[in-house]
C-alpha cells in the first residue's frame, strides 16, 4: 500500500516567532545536508494529471544526479542523467534519446515537473528547498512553527508533546513539499504537489524513501550512459508531445 501523507497546515499570521536562531537550529538539524545521496524511491499518485505507480533509483548530488525508472522485468523504463550544462534522457525499449542543457529542462518536457539537481537533494534529504536565508516566523499554538524564507519561501515545523520542532512541511513559488518523519532523520515518505494558485491536482505524488544512503560524491561512472549507435533522436517538442514516462 501506498504511504499517506496528509498534513493540515495552520492558516492565517500566527504570533510572530520569538526565538527565530532556535527555530532555524531545529530546522537545520532535521535536514541532513549531504554532498550526496543514493536511495530507492517507491512513486504513487499523478504527475501531470496521469496516474503513476513504479520505482525509481536516485543518485544526486547538489549539480548532478542519476535517476532510473524500473520496470519489473528487463530495461528500464528510462535513465536521465545531468552534470552541469548537459542532460541525456534514455528511453531503452524505444531505443531513443534526448538531450537538453539541464535534468530540469528535461524532466519538464518529459512529465512536466521541472526539478534541477539541487532541488532532488532536498527534497530527499528532508530539507524540502535548497540553501535557505531566515528571514522571520511565525509560531501557531505550542504545535507548529512557521519560518519564512529568503524568496518567499516558506518552512514549517511541528512539535509532538513532550519533543523537539522537526521539519515536516516546505514550499516555495513552485511545490510543496511534505513529510512523514517521527524524528531528525531521514524522512519516510514525501509529498510532492504545486504550490498553492498553481495547476493544483495536475501532480500529486508521494515518495516513500528506501535505503537512503549518504555519500561524499556519487559513485565514479555513475552518470555514464551507454547510448546505442541506432538510437533515435527525441526533441524536447517530441517529449512535450508524447508525456511517454508518466503512463509506463
Amino acid at each position: 500500500c501506498a504511504p499517506k501523507v496528509r498534513l493540515d497546515l495552520p492558516v492565517g499570521a500566527g504570533t510572530p516567532l520569538a526565538d527565530v536562531a532556535a527555530a532555524e537550529q531545529a530546522a537545520r538539524a532535521s535536514c541532513q545536508t549531504h554532498a550526496a545521496v543514493t536511495a530507492d524511491l517507491r512513486l504513487s499518485g499523478r504527475i501531470d494529471g496521469e496516474r503513476v505507480r513504479g520505482t525509481l533509483q536516485i543518485g544526486v548530488a547538489r549539480d548532478a544526479l542519476r535517476l532510473e525508472g524500473l520496470a519489473p522485468f528487463g530495461a528500464p523504463v528510462f535513465i536521465l542523467t545531468a552534470r552541469p550544462g548537459e542532460a541525456v534522457l534514455l528511453l531503452p525499449r524505444d531505443t531513443a534519446v534526448a538531450r537538453g542543457t539541464s535534468a530540469a529542462e528535461l524532466l519538464d518536457a518529459a512529465v512536466g515537473v521541472s526539478l534541477d539537481p539541487a532541488d532532488l537533494l532536498a527534497i530527499v534529504s528532508g530539507c524540502g528547498v535548497a540553501t535557505w536565508t531566515v528571514t522571520g516566523g511565525a509560531t501557531f499554538g505550542d504545535a507548529w512553527t512557521r519560518l519564512d524564507l529568503d524568496g518567499g519561501r516558506t518552512l514549517w515545523l511541528r512539535t509532538a508533546a513532550g519533543g523537539t520542532p522537526v521539519l515536516v512541511a516546505a514550499q516555495d513559488a513552485r511545490w510543496r513539499i511534505e513529510y512523514t518523519r517521527t524524528d531528525a532523520g531521514w524522512p519516510s515518505a514525501i509529498r510532492l504537489r504545486p504550490a498553492t494558485g498553481t495547476a493544483v491536482g495536475r501532480t500529486d505524488a508521494v515518495l516513500a524513501l528506501e535505503g537512503p544512503e549518504a555519500m561524499a560524491a556519487l559513485p565514479e561512472g555513475a552518470l555514464d550512459v551507454a547510448i546505442p549507435s541506432e538510437a533515435r533522436a527525441l526533441t524536447l517538442a517530441d517529449l512535450r508531445r508524447s508525456r511517454g514516462l508518466t503512463e509506463r
